[in-house]
């Protein structure tokens, strides 16, 4: 079997809602989508963040990929990247993003080929289901707030069986944030634990604030502050469990106390998640997946890591619910029971809507690129 082709095309995801956090708000979600086509007729699906991925993927990882057997393994990376990701050159680390998404469509390859699921591939199913969080934006309103939040709290976790009830904080004022999870808190009545993400849009002081009243009421902190070295001060300070997004081993080694929650494509796709968890779980260190409002191909994904990586027990997030598309055919893979149960068919067990990408692309075109972080000033007229 050889490697005809590979296609990578720019979409953008519209959502149900607009999402609001610290870092801006955002109603779609730019991914691209991966298909690396065989002479075996087999396609394997892939799905990575943002559209610069398509421009490298088909220019630079096609021509040096085509031709090859895609069974060779870390064979192929090594013809797209090198073998060390110099500190001091970050498009590497763009173009690993991007590569996440062609080892992501590699696994649904083979396991096509093979005649499996993914999550057989990686050594056979742990879980029945991955189990998933269930996941909130801040509303806009302050004063609104945390009524808002405490009955989508109990209406989410009603539907969803999620046994974590997870949102966003660092939009309002403290004193809004600490009546939010009281008020989720009294909501949930011990059905669910509670988890919040600041997107790093904390002060110190307003966090130790934050944790200093609520502390004993969540499950976890994410990202509250911008220093990692902060949030280990704030996980000993407050005896709290604190995560962040850095996947970089170097540097969470020395902040113990910080659990990793990586993206997938960042880390290099299945094959590097499943690295990186390995070597966070040999030194006793917490870990989950981070959503990024990914493609249902993506999604699939994270369900089979989550169904067949030992490392990966405590819930990822989800934001499944948030895309109003997802560009694959057939039901949403929604959170039922606390999880996500793949289906026992070949691959990551989807098939491309090819309508839906198509007018996902359209509206790619029509508007480009949209950042997950928005920049921290805009100017009056401007996009």
């Amino acid at each position: 079997m050889k490697i005809t082709a590979i296609h990578a095309t720019p979409v953008n995801i519209p959502y149900r809602r607009s999402a609001l956090m610290s870092a801006g708000l955002n109603d779609q979600s730019t991914r691209t989508i991966v298909e690396v086509h065989t002479d075996a007729g087999i396609t394997g699906l892939g799905d990575c963040s943002y559209a610069f991925a398509a421009g490298v993927i088909e220019h630079e990882f096609a021509p040096a990929l085509v031709g090859l057997d895609p069974r060779a393994g870390a064979e192929l990376r090594r013809y797209c990247l090198p073998d060390h990701i110099d500190f001091g050159t970050p498009l590497l680390k763009a173009r690993v993003a991007a590569w996440g998404g062609v080892d992501i469509a590699l696994w649904d390859l083979i396991g096509k080929a093979d005649g499996v699921p993914v999550y057989e591939l990686l050594g056979g199913a742990l879980r029945e289901a991955a189990p998933f969080v269930s996941y909130a934006y801040s509303p806009p309103d302050a004063a609104r707030a945390p009524g808002q939040l405490a009955e989508l709290a109990r209406q989410s976790v009603a539907l969803s069986g999620a046994s974590i009830f997870e949102f966003k904080v660092g939009v309002h004022d403290v004193e809004v944030d600490i009546a939010t999870v009281r008020a989720v808190h009294a909501a949930l009545a011990g059905c669910a634990h509670i988890a919040i993400d600041a997107n790093m849009g904390m002060a110190l002081p307003a966090a130790r604030h934050l944790l200093g009243e609520v502390a004993p009421l969540l499950e976890n902190v994410e990202e509250p502050v911008e220093s990692l070295h902060e949030m280990e001060q704030l996980a000993l300070e407050y005896n709290v469990n604190v995560s962040a997004h850095c996947a970089d081993l170097d540097a969470v080694r020395f902040y113990p106390h910080v659990a990793v929650v990586p993206t997938l494509d960042a880390c290099g796709g299945i094959t590097g998640v499943r690295r990186l968890a390995h070597a966070l779980g040999a030194a006793g260190r917490r870990m989950w997946l981070r959503s990024h409002a990914e493609s249902g191909i993506g999604w699939a994904a994270i369900v089979h890591l989550g169904i067949g990586t030992a490392e990966l027990a405590r819930p990822a997030q989800s934001l499944i619910d948030l895309i109003s598309e997802d560009l694959v055919l057939g039901e949403r893979w929604d959170v039922r029971a606390g999880g996500v149960r793949a289906p026992a068919v070949p691959g990551l067990g989807v098939q491309l809507d090819r309508s839906a990408l198509h007018a996902c692309h359209e509206l790619f075109r029509k508007r480009g690129e949209v950042p997950a972080f928005t920049p921290a000033l805009r100017r009056s007229g401007l996009c």
